[in-house]
């Protein structure tokens, strides 16, 4: 029954890998019509890399979240050791779709300014995560209180896949097409609901605990 549970939470895994890799060239965006050569290949390989980070951090929230289905196929100290390992990844690829964004247009021509707000939205959520992943790796050097760190990290792990919707929905004309757009709402009111069940399961055997 094991095996099935792997079988079925991998699958899921590759399969929104493979969806949100696949967007970006199904539905292309107008920016890349104007490139070519070196340029056009590193802003694809950035909106690539843009939708990997997005596609682990939702995987990170659903690894923290945890539940008995990930717990019991897995176990949770591979789920931690994931948890960790992940984090470190979507700052990767976060950087790596930075960059590769900028490069074609020239690190020179930074999108600052009111009129580049989903731009400053990214920017916002690349210091979020890089903060969490520091004063995660780092916390007992940076001598931070566990029960401290928690409390700000967990929101802040919310906070960053709200941050991301919000960027992409506005950033990429991609997302500006019913299909792309649908698919990002639907999966992030899915990852809520997660959370949500995963919360409320875990509060019953306490309750029961309480009553007896």
């Amino acid at each position: 029954m094991d095996y099935l549970k792997r079988f079925i939470a991998v699958a899921i895994f590759l399969l929104a890998v493979a969806s949100a890799l696949s967007l970006p060239y199904v539905y292309e965006s107008q920016t890349l019509w104007y490139k070519f050569g070196l340029d056009k290949t590193a802003l694809r390989a950035g909106q690539l890399a843009g939708m990997l980070a997005l596609t682990l951090l939702f995987t990170q929230i659903v690894l923290a979240a945890g539940g008995s289905f990930l717990k019991k196929a897995f176990g949770l100290k591979n789920i931690m050791r994931w948890h960790r390992t992940n984090g470190v990844l979507i700052v990767f690829f976060a950087c790596t779709h930075v960059f590769l964004i900028l490069a074609p247009e020239g690190l020179a021509n930074l999108p600052i300014g009111k009129k580049f707000w989903p731009e400053m939205v990214g920017s916002l959520l690349l210091w979020v995560l890089v903060s969490m992943v520091i004063s995660s790796r780092y916390r007992e050097r940076l001598k931070l209180d566990y029960r401290r760190w928690r409390a700000i990290h967990k929101p802040l792990g919310y906070f960053a896949a709200l941050l991301v919707v919000i960027h992409v929905l506005y950033v990429s004309d991609s997302f500006a097409q019913i299909v792309p757009r649908s698919i990002l709402f639907v999966t992030f009111v899915a990852l809520l609901s997660r959370v949500a069940w995963v919360k409320a399961h875990a509060r019953i055997p306490k309750k029961r605990g309480q009553g007896t």
